[in-house]
């Protein structure tokens, strides 16, 4: 993906990645925590829990080139009501926007 530049520049490590963080939420927890091998640069840290001992959210971080925002959008759009995307501000607006045609669309029923 991308041009041989970039990808180069990746590989080398000097192409400028965004720092991405997501917050998922209980429904999708398990699916997010047994991936933790999905992507190299991936952390995943733990949120708190309940009063039931039940993790509440999850948060995780990656950094991504430019390029990869849109495909990286497309994932966490399938987990659409389960999850938050709190940075790039670029990506959260985009999550907000989707989120926000989505509700539209049903108004219109």
């Amino acid at each position: 993906m991308g041009k041989l530049e970039q990808q180069q520049a990746e590989l080398q490590g000097t192409l400028k990645l965004q720092k991405v963080k997501v917050r998922f939420f209980q429904k999708v927890l398990g699916f997010i925590l047994e991936g933790d091998r999905r992507h190299p640069r991936q952390k995943i840290k733990e949120g708190p829990r309940d009063s039931f001992g039940n993790l509440l959210y999850v948060d995780y971080w990656v950094d991504l080139p430019d390029r990869s925002l849109n495909e990286f959008s497309l994932w966490v759009n399938k987990h659409m009501e389960h999850v938050q995307v709190l940075s790039p501000p670029s990506l959260v607006e985009k999550h907000r926007q989707a989120a926000q045609d989505l509700c539209d669309r049903y108004d219109l029923i």
